[in-house]
């Protein structure tokens, strides 16, 4: 499926994924899209492919609001070209599969161009996910920020690797990377692996990554105040996941986050 936006326009779509397919956004010089994609399954194993380039000064927001059934196997890859003064920034939320793995390869060749990556995922009973994320500097003035969030209960593992790429020519650049999770259960499991590849002297970089339990205390203590343990549990994770949620700002995220929790 292509996806074209002239020169100078803005659009906004809104597209069902269901099916393995392959995909190929084009953004024009000027142009913006507000695009969400929301994906659902019922295949035992599914691909999808995006292919994106963004032409100078123009902007995609892209939501994949992943919701594939508790059997599926699942493989997203995103390859993207920033071009001069663009910017992408894409949201990714995961609450479905059985297995998904989650690839995102951004290329910042043009000047000033701009990434911004924000991911939530919550897990339970044996799901895994397994995310990359790469975002590569190659020209002066570019600027990437990854933040990836998520709660796991039961069996329910996670995987980030995550590489901010500095080459040579790209001075003047800023990247950062963040990766937090919370466990729920003892059998939950998170693994971090960021990783920076500086080749510039000139540049400003960080990145890290953490794994926390819920607090005992602090999970009596908002019992405490009238709710139950699931509702107790939904509410101490909604607040840790609201650095992310609030950059989609969508109701639809409070019943997904629910749903997994027990």
């Amino acid at each position: 499926m292509k996806i074209i936006i002239p020169k100078n326009e803005k659009k906004e779509l809104k597209i069902l994924v269901n099916k393995d397919e392959d995909y190929s956004i084009l953004m024009d010089e000027n142009s913006e899209l507000n695009l969400m994609m929301i994906f659902t399954s019922e295949n035992k194993d599914s691909k999808i492919n995006l292919d994106i380039n963004l032409k100078e000064n123009s902007k995609l927001n892209l939501i994949n609001l992943q919701k594939f059934s508790a059997t599926t196997n699942n493989n997203i890859e995103r390859e993207v070209k920033l071009e001069k003064n663009s910017i992408f920034n894409l949201f990714d939320l995961n609450f479905g599969s059985k297995l998904i793995n989650s690839n995102v390869n951004v290329n910042l060749n043009g000047e000033n161009s701009r990434f911004e990556h924000a991911s939530v995922f919550v897990g339970n009973n044996e799901q895994k996910f397994d995310f990359s994320i790469n975002a590569i500097h190659n020209a002066r003035n570019t600027y990437s920020n990854m933040l990836t969030k998520g709660a796991l209960s039961d069996n329910s593992k996670t995987f980030y690797k995550g590489l901010i790429k500095i080459n040579k020519n790209a001075g003047n650049s800023n990247g950062y990377q963040k990766q937090e999770s919370i466990l729920l259960s003892e059998n939950a499991e998170s693994n971090a692996v960021p990783k920076l590849e500086i080749n510039n002297n000139d540049v400003r970089c960080t990145h890290g990554s953490s794994v926390s339990q819920l607090d005992d205390n602090l999970l009596f203590y908002v019992m405490s105040r009238g709710l139950n343990e699931k509702e107790a549990k939904v509410t101490l994770v909604r607040g840790f996941l609201q650095e992310v949620v609030n950059k989609v700002n969508f109701g639809e995220i409070d019943s997904l986050i629910q749903e997994k929790i027990k």
